[in-house]
């Protein structure tokens, strides 16, 4: 056999190799945020997984409760490939509106997160909101004290911007669903300051609060977080250590999303995981009666 036959049969062999040997490091590189998580588990199926394999599993939750910001905090998170799962706004005003976890179940989720701020007497949206298409709700002069991002989602993937939602929306209306919020936390990789003086700045940024927001890492995985607040179990956070948080948590935007007695995280396979205030009790029952979330649909 002739060199040039030799080498035309070796190098594709040699090149399929190097390529499986890529792969083999690329699955057992473990995220070393997620090393910081006790116990993480399967969105599917509930059983806990490594940090290893979760750093590859595309639908995974967890809790970690840990002395941070010299206090204790107890938080949950979902992280979600958006390649395997899609991130829905599901909304339902007045006698349509439900805990976080009946909406989700409802519209056929397999986790969801409480979405923006409301009304809680008439349960009406307070911040501009757009859901299959449509647009549900817009925001009041009220809320601009903090309201200064969306949640975009359409058919190109899901951004958190900072935007102006009391004008026409220019963003929205290329997109299928929107949900304004905020403060934005993390904005392209820049953390995001607020300093004494704005309005709200003592009970509202400076604050420790229960607190709920959406993230999305260099990676492009989407995550779901929830703060517990008001126990001594777990703390709350002011939003300077919210932004914090999603800087440990390796987050390239972040948008903070309505907290308080809202705050609610879920899953089909774990129910609620953090502890919810409305009921003022440390479990897990005391979910508030909202008018939209954020739900993750497995595609």
């Amino acid at each position: 056999m002739s060199t040039g036959r030799k080498l035309a049969i070796w190098i594709p062999i040699g090149l399929l190799i190097i390529a499986g040997f890529c792969y083999c490091l690329a699955i057992g590189k473990t995220n070393p945020v997620l090393k910081q998580f006790p116990q993480i588990r399967s969105l599917e199926t509930g059983q806990v997984i490594s940090a290893r394999k979760a750093s590859h599993t595309d639908g995974i939750f967890g809790e970690w409760h840990v002395n941070l910001f010299d206090s204790q905090q107890s938080i949950a998170f979902v992280r979600v490939n958006p390649d395997a799962y899609e991130l829905n706004i599901f909304c339902g005003e007045g006698e349509a509106a439900d805990s976080t976890s009946a909406l989700c179940m409802r519209n056929g989720a397999v986790a969801g997160l409480n979405g923006s701020y409301f009304n809680v007497r008439e349960l009406t949206h307070t911040t501009y909101m757009k859901d299959d298409g449509m647009e549900v709700g817009e925001t009041l002069p009220s809320e601009t004290f903090r309201t200064n991002g969306v949640f975009l989602s359409g058919a190109d993937g899901y951004e958190m911007d900072a935007a102006d939602t009391l004008a026409v929306l220019p963003e929205g209306e290329a997109k299928w669903e929107a949900m304004a919020s905020g403060p934005i936390l993390i904005d392209e990789g820049e953390a995001i300051v607020y300093e004494e003086g704005i309005k709200g700045w003592k009970k509202f940024y400076n604050r420790r609060h229960p607190r709920s927001m959406v993230g999305k890492d260099a990676e492009g995985y989407l995550w779901l977080v929830a703060v517990d607040g008001r126990f001594d179990e777990g703390i709350g956070m002011t939003i300077a250590e919210m932004t914090e948080l999603s800087r440990m948590l390796g987050l390239t935007d972040a948008l903070n999303l309505d907290g308080g007695g809202s705050t609610t995280l879920w899953t089909l396979v774990g129910g609620v995981l953090n502890h919810p205030y409305d009921n003022k009790r440390y479990d897990h029952e005391g979910q508030r009666i909202v008018p939209n979330v954020l739900g993750v649909i497995r595609k």
